[in-house]
């Protein structure tokens, strides 16, 4: 848990269990953990050692070549967020969209490594609306806890009782409102904006969370990081 950076809370849900009531007992208790209880943690974390996680022998990372003297040096724990792979974001022409039910359920978590330090969840994007974030890739997200720091010409992700959409925010008609626009600018035969930009009411909004960039896998999978417009 503390390699992983993780509570009781996250870590049961990173492996499957529906409370942290046996992790709390194996940690405050000193229980021992039952043999289904390990073989989840070493699918969810496959580089942990299962002899490690019996015994307490030998390295706790199954690829670790370190020495003794050598594991003795704190580990940097890894930057591990929840990703909500089955609860997508839209940025195209069918903006609207309810995701009831699947919001805030992590599909898995991965390890946001150094590229997004201050990432607290990750979600995939959908859409052609938003033409910095390629259709099918993840954006690693930080959820704005006040709402008066939101930034005027940033893309934030908002999520409503109706809809959850990826914009770049600028200030509403009034206080009382934000204003959502696109960066396709792509128009009608009339001349009209496909993706007109449209105002939120603050009181609307459930969460919202700035993005701090985008992964994709490119050819040969290996994983491609951007900070999008920076």
């Amino acid at each position: 848990m503390d390699y992983f950076g993780l509570n009781k809370n996250s870590f049961s849900e990173a492996i499957g269990i529906s409370n942290n009531v046996t992790i709390g007992r194996i940690i405050n208790e000193k229980r021992s953990p039952s043999r289904s209880t390990l073989e989840k943690i070493v699918k969810r974390f496959p580089e942990i050692s299962y002899d490690w996680l019996l015994t307490g022998k030998d390295p706790m990372l199954k690829s670790s070549s370190q020495s003794s003297e050598n594991l003795l040096t704190p580990v940097k724990p890894a930057k591990v967020i929840p990703l909500y792979d089955d609860a997508m974001t839209i940025g195209g022409a069918n903006d609207y969209v309810a995701e009831t039910g699947s919001a805030y359920a992590p599909t898995e978590y991965i390890d946001a490594g150094d590229w997004f330090r201050d990432a607290t969840s990750a979600i995939r994007h959908y859409g052609d609306s938003m033409i910095e974030y390629p259709p099918g890739c993840i954006l690693a997200l930080k959820e704005v806890q006040d709402r008066r720091l939101i930034i005027p010409g940033r893309d934030y992700v908002i999520e409503t009782s109706e809809y959850r959409v990826t914009k770049r925010v600028q200030k509403g008609k009034d206080t009382e409102h934000i204003a959502a626009y696109s960066t396709n600018m792509e128009t009608y035969p009339d001349g009209r904006q496909i993706h007109e930009p449209f105002d939120i009411p603050y009181k609307s909004i459930t969460h919202i969370s700035l993005v701090l960039g985008y992964v994709v896998k490119a050819n040969g999978g290996t994983m491609v990081y951007s900070k999008g417009k920076e």
